[in-house]
């Protein structure tokens, strides 16, 4: 085992995440290949090595403490360079992963760099989450909707929860300033189906949370009005 995937394992036992050599070295590889590419089109503002593993790879795996079962059919909804998607594909091997995003240079990236390391569990989806919301292929078919996206969560909460299987949970990852958005948004979320059941902190660094997550359970279906179109969203914001 070289020194970089030992570093890597070491540092996920320290945040109580469990890496086997194998899975270090393709979470590695992927990073490498990603930084190359960023070289021609932006996918990561994050380009200092041990900055991108914690921020990208181990904020990413925080998400494990709350995904209920290893083998579900996830949604990572705004995916951008692959996250929290591909390495929670590379851990969870026996799930099945969605990546969508509504740019498609950043999928084809992502789709060629997951064929060379051979990630097979992943599927490319390309599209806006309020119109694939509303198609009967993908509606209400996730059992996990995850999203680091930066949309505030009553925006968020109606692109994902309608594409959230009813008994699922719906991840979003939000900063610390979190507080005055969640309490905001708890009645759009109960519209939509959705319950919120706790928040949980996820990643610690020197004292602070890279991020907090918002377990949300889908108690039952999406009214069918939602999602809306975004320019509907933003102009008439959430009817209460």
């Amino acid at each position: 085992m070289n020194n970089r995937i030992q570093k890597l394992i070491q540092l996920g036992e320290q945040f109580d995440i469990a890496i086997t050599e194998k899975q270090g070295d393709k979470l590695l590889a992927y990073m490498d290949k990603l930084l190359e590419k960023n070289k021609h089109i932006n996918l990561t503002r994050i380009t200092d090595e041990d900055e991108f593993i914690k921020l990208h790879i181990m904020d990413s795996l925080s998400l494990l403490k709350l995904i209920k079962n290893p083998r579900a059919k996830i949604l990572d909804v705004g995916t951008g360079g692959g996250f929290p998607g591909i390495p929670l594909a590379i851990v969870l091997e026996d799930a099945e992963i969605t990546l969508m995003d509504s740019t498609k240079k950043k999928l084809n990236v992502i789709k060629e760099i997951a064929h060379e390391l051979s990630i097979d569990n992943i599927n490319i989806l390309h599209g806006r989450a309020e119109e694939l919301g509303q198609d009967p292929e993908f509606r209400e078919t996730y059992e996990v909707v995850t999203s680091r996206a930066v949309a505030n969560l009553t925006l968020l909460s109606e692109y994902c929860l309608p594409l959230t299987k009813v008994g699922g949970q719906f991840l979003p990852m939000k900063g610390k300033d979190y507080e005055e958005e969640l309490e905001s948004s708890k009645k759009p979320i109960e519209i939509l189906g959705g319950k919120i059941i706790d928040v949980k902190k996820g990643l610690l660094l020197q004292s602070d949370y890279v991020h907090v997550i918002i377990n949300i359970e889908k108690t039952r279906k999406t009214p069918i009005q939602y999602p809306r179109i975004n320019g509907k969203i933003k102009k008439d914001g959430f009817p209460i």
